[in-house]
């Protein structure tokens, strides 16, 4: 299982499974001067003993062997060892996977008074993503030849599923509330900071998506310097998980403890994020989400567990409505932008509905990739660039995004480099804008208007602005792309049984080639993968990402009125024309699909107010998160750093 996408060490045994031994397998005192040489030995039952090499006589009885004790390792641990960076997904497959769900579906005595005061149940609650919705009705589209199943009707059919006694008593939600509310807390705090720097107070700018576990564990491992431009609003498995446990289980009468809370996440990375000091209770000794499955996981647990999803449900076409015997919140609500969160666009959003002025938005992107795109709001009236935004995809890229955060604000490894640094970086930006106008070119208009042809002309300026905030992910293509989804597959091809390999938890074909990108392989159902996986596009094709990209639109209750953001005439005063603009930038205008995000901030605050009052210290626990910098052992001992990372 590899480390959100392409990233590898020098050095390293890349694929390390449980079974081996860890890198620092004991810690043991330094040796003083009378202690002599001494050795490390093993015995059968894998205990560390340290040896002393003088002879019997001369070390007495206390000193010829010395039990070691062993460490203590937990999964916070594992973020602190660059000996794993890029399997620890591989161990914490054994730690949380669908076994262990299964298990609880085995154990929780739900058929028994739900009243005993030592027996009673947990509540079992599933949190699926839209990105794992979309993947899954992909891959039984593709494996079956039949029509894709759009993302409403299979919510409702593994509803309908897992509701059943036999099957778990499950209460199933997806998550596009919760990222909701990240969404708004993200603009929240973006202004924060930005008001905090008209006033001149240090506040670091541009601020950076957080919303991606892998991006975050490598920040914190590698860049640690740059963790104060991290948003701190809390990613929407984050917050469904403090719903789950702080606010529903409150309504239904269960204690943070008696609610059992499992998501589905395109990510293996989500499993570190679950694990997070902040999202654990001490008090009640639990953590929001108790269990982290993959969509490839979750596919195996429907599986073991007999679901059909072409088996049609009553109501399954219903239009949704909150309801407390399905989900709570609105279901599958639809944020225009990207695949990934809709973070930056719903930004741009609000940038253009509470600027004064019409707005323009141009794109560009960076050496004609589709995973690096600039987005450049113009004041149409005075062609100032008013924003400077992107989207930057996978680790190739995020390398340049650090490399530019770093000129820009002088933060990284080299330290501050105070005003020369910036000056620099002015001088390279005119210098490109007198090549690019040397020769008469001029960014062309649309319509020959004069502002388009003052906005045109502040895209050439825009060079000198800043980055106002990145959406970033580690996965080329995004979420939809994430390590844990679904492989491509073909109609199911019947593999003999002496040409097939070794197959992994996720019934995929081991051992992989060494750069870790996947042969043809055969799934658990009998279905074989697509051979000639795209360079930078490991585990998966461009054109499977395409599909499961147009199902995630597609798919949703209200499909969007037009495709994900781009460079497009949309300006402020057509935004505001549809719609009544409330404080979060978020319209009630006629469509239905806005009229539910209305209705979603409506029902946000009414929720973040019941749990946390009038208290801000309470909200701030509730909605957000905090980073730490990681200081490993192994770079303090010389051991491998993250220079050694290649490409």
């Amino acid at each position: 299982m590899a480390f959100s996408g392409a990233l590898t060490i020098t050095d390293l045994d890349d694929f390390l499974t449980p079974s081996q031994a860890c890198i620092i397998p004991v810690r043991g005192a330094k040796t003083t001067e009378d202690q002599g040489p001494t050795e490390i030995h093993i015995d059968d039952n894998n205990n560390y003993y340290e040896v002393s090499m003088y002879p019997a006589a001369d070390a007495g009885p206390s000193n010829a062997k010395k039990a070691l004790e062993k460490a203590e390792i937990n999964l916070n641990d594992c973020l602190a060892c660059s000996g794993c960076i890029t399997s620890t997904e591989s161990l914490l497959i054994t730690m949380q996977s669908h076994l262990e769900v299964l298990e609880f579906i085995k154990t929780n005595p739900t058929n028994l008074d739900p009243d005993a005061p030592c027996h009673k149940p947990r509540l079992p609650i599933l949190s699926i993503s839209p990105q794992t919705l979309a993947s899954l009705s992909a891959a039984y589209s593709s494996a079956t030849s039949r029509p894709t199943i759009p993302l409403l009707i299979l919510l409702r059919r593994l509803r309908a599923f897992l509701s059943q006694p036999e099957k778990g008593g499950w209460r199933v939600w997806d998550t596009t509330f919760a990222r909701h509310l990240s969404l708004k807390e993200t603009v929240v705090e973006y202004h924060e900071r930005k008001d905090k720097k008209e006033k001149g107070k240090a506040v670091e700018l541009p601020m950076l998506a957080s919303a991606c576990p892998g991006w975050v564990c490598y920040a914190e491992k590698a860049q640690g310097d740059l963790l104060p431009l991290l948003s701190a609003a809390r990613s929407s498995q984050g917050i469904i998980g403090a719903l789950a446990k702080q606010w529903y289980g409150h309504k239904t009468s269960h204690r943070p403890d008696e609610v059992y809370h499992v998501t589905a996440m395109p990510c293996y990375d989500k499993k570190l994020e679950a694990s997070r000091s902040d999202f654990y209770s001490a008090l009640y000794s639990t953590r929001d989400v108790d269990c982290v499955l993959t969509t490839g996981e979750l596919d195996l647990l429907l599986q073991d567990l007999g679901f059909n999803p072409y088996l049609s449900v009553p109501g399954e076409d219903i239009p949704s409505s909150p309801s407390l015997d399905g989900s709570p919140f609105p279901e599958l609500l639809n944020h225009e932008g990207s695949s990934s969160g809709s973070y930056l666009a719903t930004l741009i959003r609000n940038v253009q509905t509470s600027h004064s002025n019409p707005t323009r938005i141009t794109t560009r992107e960076i050496r004609a990739s589709t995973d690096n795109v600039e987005y450049l709001i113009h004041d149409t009236i005075t062609g100032e660039v008013i924003f400077k935004g992107a989207k930057v995809y996978g680790f190739r890229n995020l390398q340049n995004l650090v490399r530019k955060v770093a000129k820009e604000t002088g933060i990284g490894r080299a330290g501050r480099s105070g005003a020369g640094a910036g000056k620099l970086s002015l001088a390279v930006a005119a210098r490109r804008r007198k090549a690019r106008t040397a020769g008469g070119i001029a960014t062309p208009t649309t319509d020959g208007s004069d502002a388009e042809s003052i906005a045109s002309l502040s895209l050439q300026s825009g060079d000198d602005r800043k980055l106002d905030f990145v959406e970033v992910m580690a996965c080329p293509g995004g979420c939809v792309n994430g390590g844990g989804q679904m492989k491509p597959v073909t109609p199911a091809q019947v593999v003999k049984d002496s040409d097939a390999m070794e197959v992994d938890e996720e019934g995929y074909q081991r051992p992989l080639p060494d750069d870790g990108t996947a042969p043809t392989s055969t799934a658990k159902d009998g279905s074989a993968a697509v051979e000639g996986t795209d360079e930078g596009m490991r585990w998966s094709t461009k054109e499977w990402v395409a599909k499961v990209e147009e199902i995630y639109w597609t798919g949703l209750p209200t499909p969007p009125p037009s495709p994900p953001l781009t460079a497009s005439n949309l300006d402020s005063s057509t935004f505001s024309a549809e719609s009544k603009v409330n404080g979060n930038g978020q319209g009630r205008g006629i469509s239905r699909d806005t009229d539910r995000l209305y209705t979603s901030d409506e029902l946000a605050e009414e929720i973040v107010h019941e749990v946390c009052g009038d208290d801000s210290a309470k909200r701030w626990e509730f909605l957000r998160t905090r980073f730490r910098k990681v200081e490993s052992d192994i770079l303090a001992q010389g051991g491998v750093t993250h220079e050694a990372v290649v490409w």
